[in-house]
């Protein structure tokens, strides 16, 4: 998958889902400046992300949603 389908696939997200994934790119930027995490390539952050639509599309994962309700339920938003 390039960076255009990838692309695409997120800005088709719900409003929620779209602000979750952005929530959880700013926090792991957040966490990679603070704690020196290896930074990679932008095509392994697409294979990344690619990889992880493929297992969320064949139901390995929870769906952005439910995460979403779960972190809400645990943490003050």
């Amino acid at each position: 998958m390039g960076i255009a389908e990838l692309t695409a696939k997120i800005e088709s997200l719900s409003a929620e889902d779209y602000n979750m994934v952005i929530m959880l790119v700013n926090r792991l930027s957040e966490k990679s400046e603070a704690s020196g995490l290896k930074r990679i390539s932008e095509d392994e952050l697409v294979e990344e992300l690619s990889e992880s639509i493929r297992k969320s599309d064949m139901g390995a994962t929870k769906s952005a949603r439910a995460v979403s309700k779960s972190m809400r339920e645990k943490y003050a938003v």
